[in-house]
């Protein structure tokens, strides 16, 4: 005995020699590049790994001490008989009172021969409900008490914020600016690109390939249901018209991919393909500068 208590002094100081050198090296600053947390980690698992050198050590000298005490025991005589590990450890668990000894905890009331035992609870259930006490004292104090933690609704706004910020910050300010009141037509091949690729995308199942209609009215003609500039067509757009089945396509693209697709729509004016829908709305001219009429200044005088 006097041997394992040694040893076990030795065990444990070793520990605390470890354990010093560890926190003492992650206090000074570091030449291999490593985080304040990555020295953190280290020096856990290293302690992490010390103790389970120590209770291997442990094991292996109770171990050799119960043998000793066995031959010890057997020299003089005496037999002592060993129950298995897993039998210890179901009666630690359980607490269960062996057959033997069931008239100790015998109630004095019986039912029809039926006797019943006064057994408490399993150890490891009341621990377990230990437990869960200690687990609510401790949610109740980080959520509600000190609020380290944000609740659930809390994590779902801030979720929403940040998005909404990286939205913006990924935004170009030339697309915020973007709105009916100064939409007007691009004629940029790489915008008109872009257009098509969404029109292809959204818009063929209702107007067809060539802009000629289908569900949706014709957009090649100059006969427009909602307005036919280029603002009103912006307009039809961004809002739709919920009413015959056009949805609001401002929930989806952005205003630039608008401006896009609204622009490839003007370009699609004039071009006749086959099986064009019959006209509906009322015609839209686009207004034309006119030049100014020179007067002569003499003659007005006159």
């Amino acid at each position: 005995m006097k041997l394992f208590n040694h040893t076990y002094i030795k065990l444990l100081l070793s520990l605390l020699l470890i354990v010093c050198g560890s926190l003492s090296a992650q206090a000074q600053p570091n030449s291999m590049g490593l985080s304040a947390t990555d020295m953190t980690l280290l020096s856990m698992i290293l302690v992490l790994f010390v103790v389970m050198l120590v209770l291997v050590v442990a094991i292996v000298l109770l171990n050799l001490l119960k043998m000793m005490l066995n031959a010890e025991l057997e020299a003089k005589g005496i037999v002592i008989e060993e129950t298995s590990v897993w039998k210890r450890l179901n009666d630690q668990l359980t607490g269960a009172v062996p057959l033997e000894e069931e008239d100790a905890i015998e109630l004095d009331h019986d039912y029809d021969g039926i006797k019943e035992l006064d057994n408490h609870l399993p150890p490891w259930w009341k621990w377990l409900f230990y437990l869960t006490i200690v687990f609510a004292v401790i949610y109740l104090l980080n959520y509600h008490v000190l609020k380290i933690t944000p609740l659930q609704h809390e994590e779902y706004t801030q979720s929403i914020a940040r998005a909404e910020a990286m939205k913006s910050a990924n935004q170009d300010d030339t697309e915020e600016a973007i709105d009916e009141s100064n939409i007007t037509f691009s004629d940029d091949p790489q915008l008109l690109a872009t257009g098509k690729t969404i029109y292809e995308r959204n818009c063929v199942a209702c107007h067809k390939a060539g802009g000629e209609g289908g569900i949706g009215p014709n957009l090649t003609d100059d006969y427009w249901l909602h307005g036919g500039s280029v603002q009103d067509t912006y307009h039809t757009i961004s809002n739709g018209v919920v009413e015959k089945g056009m949805i609001a396509w401002k929930e989806v693209l952005s205003p630039a991919n608008m401006n896009a697709v609204n622009s490839y729509i003007y370009t699609l004016r004039g071009t006749n393909p086959p099986n064009a829908k019959a006209k509906q709305g009322e015609l839209y001219q686009e207004e034309t500068a006119t030049a100014p009429v020179a007067t002569d200044s003499t003659a007005v005088m006159q």
